[in-house]
């Protein structure tokens, strides 16, 4: 395919590679103070990158699924700390209510969104109701002057600092997944509350967290669509979702092959640069064939999904290869830095943990197998 940029994106992705590698020069101070250093979030707002998922109607760029992978590409560059609430917003965040959401709710919320004022989570996922969706047991039973939500939700990033949830419960258990609805709430709704945070490895500022509702009362206007319908909307935000993931595991294989090179020019071991040695140019090819290959698969996926040719299949394929690259690509960067690449502090430790979660969150890489394989079945 052709990957000729049009001029305007290819501003646009210069712009926030400048501004990214500006950022990168607070990753240490980011890892002594274990907090997203001041400017960052401004930084992404004077860019507009809030917006670049939001209709021009409400202030944002509407960039399509294409451009909007190439700018991760190169946010994925950075800790994923400085940008996790933006990441949310290019993709489950903010799909539905562009897509389903009634002109009030929109209204209400795409501005905010696109100035970069407004933070999203994406209430899903159960303890026991991860990738077995069905298995959800919060419930939405529908009363006059609305809806009442009691269940809890794990796992959830963002929460603890929303300005509005999107909820998934069942309006009716006996339908299955068609009797899923989704719902948009505030954090200061009575009978909501963020019971606790869960640390992590990495990648999560602040942790995940599990959310609790209990009698929590929501309007009949508080509704994404229609009811019944939050399953099918979930897995189309979910998609494009699997496409974000890929774009970070592109800018992670990246920035950590571009590590390793600078590493191994530098190190000198037995008399003469790591570089010269062919176990580490051997390692050095497959890191750069793997970060290739999902480039390539990523932006093919993406533009299928601007020309309306996308597919689900296709979505689990980039998540699933690009995941699984960047690990590969943070693995052997470890081992080219050896004992230094342990250290904390050190950038190519950064991502080896921060790419383990892509392998996990937004459908794990088993779930995507199982994707792909059903397709080609049913073929």
């Amino acid at each position: 395919m052709d990957l000729d940029l049009p001029p305007e994106l290819k501003q646009i992705q210069s712009s926030t590679r400048d501004l990214v590698d500006s950022l990168l020069q607070l990753e240490p101070e980011f890892h002594d103070t274990a907090k997203v250093p001041a400017g960052v979030h401004e930084g992404f707002k004077e860019l507009g990158l809030f917006g670049v998922a939001i209709p021009e109607a409400y202030g944002g760029l509407d960039l399509g699924v294409f451009a909007t992978a190439v700018i991760q590409s190169e946010l994925g560059r950075l800790p994923p700390q400085f940008w996790g609430a933006l990441r949310v917003l290019m993709g489950p965040g903010s799909k539905a209510i562009v897509a389903h959401g009634t002109d009030a709710q929109k209204q209400k919320w795409l501005p905010r969104i696109a100035q970069g004022d407004c933070t999203v989570a994406f209430a899903l996922t159960e303890s026991e109701a991860g990738s077995d969706v069905a298995r959800m047991t919060t419930k939405a039973e529908r009363h006059e002057d609305g809806y009442v939500i009691n269940g809890q939700k794990s796992l959830i990033s963002n929460a603890q600092r929303a300005d509005v949830i999107m909820v998934f419960a069942y309006t009716d258990r006996s339908a299955g997944l068609k009797g899923i609805s989704a719902f948009l709430l505030e954090p200061d709704t009575p009978g909501f509350q963020v019971t606790s945070v869960i640390p992590t490895m990495g990648a999560s500022l602040g942790g995940l967290t599990e959310i609790v509702f209990e009698n929590c009362r929501l309007p009949h206007d508080s509704l994404i669509g229609e009811e019944g319908m939050g399953f099918r909307y979930a897995m189309e935000s979910l998609n494009e979702g699997r496409l974000n993931v890929g774009a970070t595991g592109v800018g992670m294989g990246d920035l950590a092959l571009e590590q390793s090179v600078r590493y191994a020019k530098q190190r000198v071991a037995f008399g003469k640069p790591i570089a010269d040695f062919q176990s580490i140019q051997h390692m050095l090819a497959d890191m750069a064939v793997d970060m290739h290959a999902a480039r390539q698969l990523l932006y093919e996926a993406a533009w299928l999904v601007d020309q309306g040719r996308g597919s689900a299949a296709k979505c689990s394929m980039v998540k699933l290869f690009c995941s699984e690259a960047a690990f590969r690509t943070a693995d052997r960067a470890v081992q080219i830095h050896g004992g230094a690449g342990y250290c904390r502090g050190v950038i190519v430790e950064r991502i080896f943990r921060d790419a383990r979660a892509l392998r996990i969150y937004e459908g794990t890489s088993e779930i995507q197998r199982n994707l792909i394989a059903k397709a080609l079945l049913r073929e």
